[in-house]
C-alpha cells in the first residue's frame, strides 16, 4: 500500500469510521475517546515518546544515518546489507531507510498534534497538568519538524529561507500538503518552542520529559542551524548559566552513554531494559556480537590526542579485526549489549553551540573559554594563543570529537558549507563507494522525498537531482 503523510495520519489518527463500528481494542481507542481526560492525554504523551524510540527514528537510524553519510565511520565490506546507499550517498527515491524515517517522524508528529489539539477540550486536569502536557507535545512537534528539515532540505546557509523545506503539519486534515519554505518551517519550530517554554517548568531533575531547559537547549540548536548566532548564544546561556547541569568528567566518561539521567543530560529518551530492540539496538550496528557493520574511520582517529579521554574510552581495536577500530560509546545499558537511551540534548553540546555562535560573532575569547571548559574534563590542556582566524576551526574540531557517533556530523558539515571528504577511502576493508568527496552544495547529498509520498501527493516537490 502506498504511504504518504496523509495516509499515515489516516491510519494512526484513531478516528471512528462509521456508526456501526462499536468496539475498539483497549490499546487503540479512537482519539475522541482516548484524549478526553488528563489521564488519556498523559498516556498519549507516553505513546509520543515511545514513537521516538522506534528503530526508524531515535531508536537507531536517526543516530546512524548522519554519521554514515559523513566521515567519522565507514561501512564494512562484509556487512549485513544495512545502509549501503547512505554510506555511498546514492539514495534512490525508493530507499527503505529514508522512507521509514520520513514515515516514523511524521507519525510522532501526528501523536504530538493529537495531544495539542485535544487539550483545549479537556474537562478535567489542573492548569499545571495541562500546561505540562501541551508544552511537551509542542516541544516534540518542533523537534520532529526540525529533524525532518535537517534531513530532507538543504541547510539554511545553502538553500536560504525561500528554499523548499518540508510540509508543516499542525493538525490532522485530509489533503495533499505542499512543502513549506525553510523560513516557514523555522517560524513554526521557533513559535512552538517559544510557547512550550512559557508552559513548562524548569525541572532539571527529570531529563526524561521535556522541560523549560530542554526547550532552551533545542532552541539554541535551532538558532545555530538557522544562522541566528546571537539567539543561539542567548538560549545556550540560559541552560549553562542555570547551574543545573555539569559536563561529564573524564573519570565518568567510559560509562556515561550507558547511564541514563546523569547531570549532563538535558533531554534523554529513556529506554527500559524491557524495551530493548534486540539486534537492532544502537550499539549492535557497531559492535560484535551484533551486526558490527559500522567501523570507526581512521579519519576521526587521527584528529585525537592519544591522551584524550574520548579516544581512550570510545575508540578501541575492532573485535576480530585489530587493524580496524570500533565505537564503544554504546556498549550496553543495564547489562544488555548495545542498549542505549539516546541523550538527545546534553550540556556539553550547549557549550559547543555557544562557542560556535560566539566564534561566528567574533567573540573569540568567549568561544575558546567554552571549548576549554570541555577540554578540562577530557584530560586535555587549555587552548591558548589561538589566532582569531583559527578559532572557529578549533571549535568545530572540538565539536566533532565530542559529538562523534551521536548523529551530528553530516549536518554539521553541510550547514557549515564544508564538503564531505573521506581520506580513508577505497580500502579493501570498507564498502566501495562511487566517490571520496561529496560537495556540500551538491543537490544529491540531500536524500530524496520518498517516492511513495510523491506518488500519492501531487503537490509535493521532489528534491533536485532525483
Amino acid at each position: 500500500m502506498r504511504n504518504s503523510i496523509i495516509y499515515i495520519f489516516l491510519l494512526l489518527s484513531f478516528t471512528a469510521c462509521n456508526d456501526k463500528l462499536t468496539l475498539s481494542p483497549a490499546v487503540q481507542l479512537p482519539t475522541e475517546d482516548a484524549l478526553t481526560d488528563i489521564a488519556g492525554v498523559n498516556a498519549g504523551i507516553s505513546g509520543m515518546y515511545a514513537g521516538m524510540r522506534s528503530v526508524n527514528y531515535y531508536g537507531r537510524n536517526f543516530l546512524v544515518i548522519p554519521e554514515l553519510a559523513a566521515d567519522n565511520v565507514y561501512l564494512s565490506a562484509t556487512n549485513s546489507n544495512r545502509f549501503p546507499s547512505t554510506f555511498r550517498v546514492t539514495w534512490l527515491t525508493s530507499d527503505g531507510d529514508i522512507t521509514n524515517l520520513w514515515n516514523q517522524t511524521y507519525t510522532v508528529m501526528l501523536r504530538a498534534n493529537n495531544i495539542i489539539n485535544s487539550i483545549p477540550a479537556l474537562k478535567d486536569g489542573t492548569d499545571a497538568e495541562k500546561n505540562s502536557a501541551l508544552g511537551q507535545a509542542l516541544f516534540v512537534r518542533a523537534l520532529t519538524h526540525f529533524d525532518l528539515l535537517r534531513v530532507f532540505a538543504q541547510p539554511y546557509a545553502i538553500g536560504g529561507g525561500s528554499a523548499p523545506g518540508i510540509p508543516v503539519m499542525t493538525k490532522f486534515e485530509v489533503g495533499s500538503p505542499a512543502r513549506n519554505t525553510e523560513d516557514e518551517v523555522y517560524t513554526q519550530i521557533i513559535d512552538d518552542l517559544t510557547q512550550a517554554k512559557s508552559l513548562l517548568e524548569s525541572d532539571a531533575g527529570n531529563p526524561y520529559n521535556a522541560n523549560a531547559y530542554s526547550v532552551s537547549a533545542l532552541l539554541a540548536r535551532v538558532y545555530l542551524y538557522k544562522g541566528d548566532n546571537a539567539n543561539a548564544v542567548t538560549e545556550s546561556s540560559v541552560v549553562i548559566n542555570s547551574g543545573e547541569y555539569a559536563i561529564v568528567t573524564a573519570k565518568d566518561l567510559p560509562d556515561f552513554y550507558n547511564t541514563p539521567g546523569t547531570s549532563e543530560d538535558i533531554f534523554t529518551l529513556r529506554v527500559l531494559s524491557t524495551e530493548s530492540l534486540g539486534s537492532d539496538d544502537v550499539g549492535r550496528i557497531y559492535l560484535k556480537p551484533g551486526y558490527g557493520d559500522i567501523r570507526v574511520s581512521p579519519d576521526i582517529v587521527k584528529v585525537f590526542d592519544t591522551d584524550d579521554a574520548r579516544y581512550t574510552s570510545f575508540i578501541l581495536p575492532f573485535s576480530g579485526s585489530p587493524t580496524e577500530y570500533e565505537n564503544e560509546k554504546f556498549y550496553g545499558q543495564d547489562g544488555i549489549s548495545g542498549l542505549y537511551s539516546p541523550k538527545i540534548l546534553r550540556i556539553s553540546e550547549q557549550y559547543l553551540i555557544r562557542a560556535e555562535a560566539n566564534a561566528k560573532l567574533g567573540n573569540y575569547a568567549a568561544a575558546i573559554e567554552d571549548v576549554n571548559a570541555i577540554r578540562a574534563n577530557r584530560k586535555l590542556p587549555d587552548l591558548v594563543n589561538i589566532p582569531d582566524a583559527d578559532v572557529l576551526a578549533n571549535v568545530l574540531l572540538e565539536r566533532r570529537k565530542e559529538l562523534m557517533f551521536e548523529g551530528h556530523r553530516y549536518f554539521d558539515l553541510l550547514r557549515n558549507k564544508q564538503d564531505i571528504v573521506r581520506t580513508f577511502c577505497g580500502d579493501a576493508v570498507e564498502l566501495n563507494t562511487p566517490a571520496c568527496t561529496y560537495p556540500a552544495t551538491s543537490p544529491t547529498v540531500i536524500p530524496p522525498i520518498p517516492q511513495r509520498e510523491i506518488d500519492v501527493n501531487k503537490n509535493i516537490q521532489q528534491n533536485a537531482g532525483y
